[in-house]
Formats: structure tokens, C-alpha cells, sequence
């Protein structure tokens, strides 16, 4: 039996157009959830994460070098193995640096001067005093269920069977080393993401 895709029309047989309309319907609700669990976390009172994108060393008009940079790319809110915003984008990651010139005594390592250098970047290009900085997050394809069903990153779809049925669902893969088998589905594990940030913040 053909696995079914997620959504509303997974419980009957399928055309093409059939098909083209769930995934839309399928993307909705993605962004929808997603999108639900960010203003949730921005209703709690947490700080979003800043979005960066690396610019690399170039010449203005062919004679004048640039340095690389960086350069504002919104807001989400970092979920474990996920970033998630309002308007329902989710992403990986990607490389998390606070922007600050504070170091601490004796962390004098190659690698710290270099997350030093990157912070610099990071206030030079107007990122707030302190705040946490996530450098080229990956964006992940919600709007293309086919890509995701190719993906080995963070969140994938897969087929699972339900009640008997091989049905298609979106998965998280929660650490990177995490086997298919170990996948949770992705509104629980958003739901318990943002409960424990929630219960984090009331304690605080």
C-alpha cells in the first residue's frame, strides 16, 4: 500500500490535484504550528535569538576592499535542534555567538580570539550589546515535502504507520546523531520545547 501524506486528505485515495492542494495544506499547518510556538515564547516574555547572514570580503566598485560582515536576517526564537519564528520559517541552527566584547580572564586560545573577532563583526554591524547571535542559520524546506523527505538534518518526513496506515510525518531529529528510529513528531516536540522555556522563564 502507497503511503499517505499528511493532513487533512490523508484518510482517502489521492489524484493529482488531490495531492497538490494537501501539500499546500500540509505547509499551512506547518507554518501555523511553528508560528504558534514562537508568539508563545514571545507572549512568555523570552528574548529572541538575532538571525545573521555572513557577507564575505569583497571590492566596492572593483577598487575599494570590504572586510567580511554581517547583516541582520530577522528574529527566531532557538528550540534545541530547531529556530523557529513568527511568521511560522523554521531553520537549523548554524553557529551561536553572543554579541560581546566581553572575554573571560585567560581565554586567550586561537579560537576564542577568533569568536572575539566574529563578535566584533557582530556590534560593527548593529546586533545589540549582549545579544545572542545566530550566524547563517540553514533554512529548512516546510513549503517542499519532497526536499524534506530527502533530508537527514533536523527536521525530515518520513513514513510512519498509524492505526495499520503507512502515513507520511514530519519528524524532528533532535540530536544529530539521533537514528531515524529515535525521531519525535514535531508538534510534541515543539509543544515540550516551549513548555520548558516557558517554565524557565517563570522560575527566572
Amino acid at each position: 500500500m502507497p503511503a499517505r501524506p499528511v493532513g487533512k486528505l490523508a484518510r482517502r485515495e489521492l489524484g493529482r490535484d488531490d495531492i497538490a492542494m494537501n501539500h499546500n495544506s500540509v505547509s499551512t499547518e506547518t507554518r501555523e504550528l511553528v508560528a504558534s510556538a514562537a508568539n508563545r515564547l514571545l507572549a512568555a516574555g523570552a528574548n529572541p535569538e538575532q538571525l545573521a547572514l555572513s557577507t564575505p570580503a569583497r571590492r566596492l566598485l572593483g577598487l575599494f576592499p570590504l572586510s567580511s560582515s554581517f547583516k541582520k536576517a530577522g528574529e527566531g526564537f532557538l528550540l534545541g535542534a530547531l529556530v523557529v519564528t513568527t511568521q511560522g520559517d523554521v531553520f537549523e541552527p548554524g553557529l551561536i555567538i553572543r554579541a560581546s566584547l566581553k572575554v573571560l580572564p585567560g581565554h586567550q586560545a586561537q579560537s576564542a580570539q577568533e569568536r572575539l573577532e566574529l563578535r566584533r563583526k557582530l556590534l560593527a554591524a548593529k546586533f545589540p550589546e549582549d545579544s545572542a547571535v545566530l550566524i547563517d542559520p540553514r533554512p529548512l524546506p516546510i513549503d517542499d515535502l519532497d526536499q524534506l523527505a530527502e533530508e537527514n538534518g533536523p527536521l525530515v518526513l518520513r513514513q510512519i504507520v498509524i492505526d495499520g496506515i503507512p502515513t507520511q510525518q514530519l519528524l524532528v531529529r533532535w540530536m544529530s546523531t539521533a537514528s531515524d528510529s529515535a525521531l519525535r513528531p514535531l508538534e510534541d516536540y515543539l509543544n515540550e520545547r516551549v513548555e520548558l522555556a516557558i517554565t524557565g522563564i517563570a522560575e527566572a
